[in-house]
């Protein structure tokens, strides 16, 4: 039976407390750099995925006009969730009822490495041009 009185061997020795913290600190580091690469990579993905969203939005709207596009590069800006982006348009030259060619290269705004591109073909029957049907497909109709 015990008298109230504390044990000199009750606890954990000053040694044995500090041996304890390092070995947690040593399994500690590693996760922490896991933590920062997971996070750098999270805000990687979400540029990329910023630009892609840039590069569809461009595609999207070459694609809804009913003309043909003017054959070169036209390049612009968009800003996506307070991030601005340059995009770049590369498109060859075609005639109505011929496929046309369109490139969409997405760039961050302070840097030179595309983080998105899109290609696609696009075709304007002759149709669909918005000009009028020639007069003798009028009176047929």
């Amino acid at each position: 039976m015990s008298n109230g009185k504390p044990s000199a061997q009750a606890g954990f020795s000053l040694v044995e407390t500090v041996a304890a913290m390092g070995i947690l600190a040593l399994a500690a580091i590693p996760l922490l750099q896991i933590t920062t690469d997971a996070n750098r990579n999270a805000a990687s993905l979400e540029t990329r995925l910023l630009a892609r969203t840039v590069a569809e939005n461009e595609m999207a709207r070459a694609m809804a006009t009913r003309i043909v596009l003017d054959a070169g590069v036209v390049t612009g800006q968009e800003t996506q969730m307070g991030r601005t982006f340059n995009w770049v348009r590369t498109t060859t030259p075609a005639q109505v009822g011929q496929l046309q060619n369109l490139r969409i290269d997405v760039r961050p705004a302070e840097s030179k490495q595309v983080l998105a591109s899109l290609v696609s073909l696009k075709y304007i029957p002759k149709n669909l041009t918005g000009a009028p049907a020639p007069a003798d497909q009028e009176g047929a109709q």
